[in-house]
């Protein structure tokens, strides 16, 4: 038998499987199907807690509870129970999950297939990208963007990784790139790929006094420098900080912003001084409007493709695979 006649059989199993968990005890009736609710217990599943899956949905607590009771309601039995350690599924709810994530992923297709049958040949991949990646990204992108993405169409938004993460939440973007920070502040319901390494250097305008030196320039000497500084709790700007802390000193903080680009503009209007990744400031510095200089201790940054638990389409999930591998080149 033909592989797509395997797969196409493989599906109807599925949905014959999370059908009969709909069906009354007649055997008459056919329940609806609400996805919003199953989205919700599947949320819930994935992060063993209520208050987790709230979280990562960004709505109450209790909008959660009432859906999943509702779909219990529904289905005629429980789906979870609570432990000792934790929220738990019963063995008949880890049957209907399993089953019903890969009904959705199914389904998430049929968009794909809907688009193809109006004509639309094209697939829209939407990536958020942290200010002062392009110099890094994009031409890895582009570079032979047509063979390695046929038939994918790029939307790039340039934002903050606070922005990102909540981007990502609100499911308005398919994944993002930025900085790895610390585990503890990645929301709940996003995991990562890393891609490169890169080494934090301080930039300074090309006549400040710092710009003769000829050693990595320490931190310490930095303490009565004006530095600029990106969002202070994620991301490069979280790094910079711990620089100074790590040492026990405070920066002197002249201005907080939210995008590299400003940093750099700032600096070359000899504003003050700025820690970021090399790689996002070589043009500048190739052109002579910024200098650069490792600094002691060393610290190098890694860059992270971010992406939702939930699967994407088939054709989507496809495409970010190919995508992580062109930004890893």
């Amino acid at each position: 038998m033909p592989a797509s006649h395997l797969a196409a059989r493989a599906r109807v199993s599925s949905y014959a499987s999370l059908r009969r968990y709909f069906i009354d005890a007649d055997h008459v009736r056919i329940s609806s199907l609400d996805f919003r609710q199953l989205r919700y217990a599947l949320s819930v599943y994935k992060e063993r807690s209520f208050t987790g899956a709230a979280k990562r949905l960004n709505i109450s607590q209790s909008a959660v509870s009432e859906q999943v009771k509702l779909l219990e309601d529904e289905i005629g039995f429980e789906l979870f129970l609570r432990t000792s350690r934790g929220i738990e599924a019963t063995d008949r709810g880890r049957t209907f999950l399993y089953e019903s994530e890969r009904v959705m992923g199914d389904l998430l297709s049929l968009s794909d297939t809907a688009r193809r049958l109006r004509g639309s040949l094209q697939d829209t991949l939407t990536i958020g990208m942290g200010s002062g990646m392009a110099q890094i990204f994009i031409p890895r992108m582009f570079a032979d963007l047509d063979n390695n993405l046929p038939g994918v169409r790029l939307h790039i938004l340039t934002a903050p990784t606070k922005n990102i993460f909540n981007e990502l939440h609100e499911e308005r973007i398919d994944a993002g790139i930025a900085i790895e920070s610390d585990p503890d502040r990645l929301p709940a319901g996003l995991v990562y790929d890393r891609l490169i390494d890169a080494e934090m250097v301080l930039i300074t305008h090309p006549k400040h006094a710092l710009a003769r030196s000829k050693q990595p320039v320490d931190i310490g000497r930095l303490v009565a420098e004006p530095i600029i500084m990106s969002e202070l709790t994620v991301g490069y700007g979280q790094v910079v900080l711990s620089l100074f802390t790590d040492l026990g000193i405070k920066p002197n903080i002249l201005a907080v912003v939210d995008n590299i680009e400003t940093i750099k503009m700032i600096v070359q209007s000899e504003g003050g001084l700025a820690i970021v990744p090399r790689a996002c400031a070589e043009n500048e510095v190739a052109l002579g409007l910024l200098k650069a200089f490792s600094i002691a201790p060393a610290r190098n940054v890694v860059f992270s493709l971010f992406r939702r638990r939930e699967p994407l389409s088939r054709r989507k999930e496809s495409a970010l695979l190919r995508l992580r591998d062109m930004l890893k080149a």
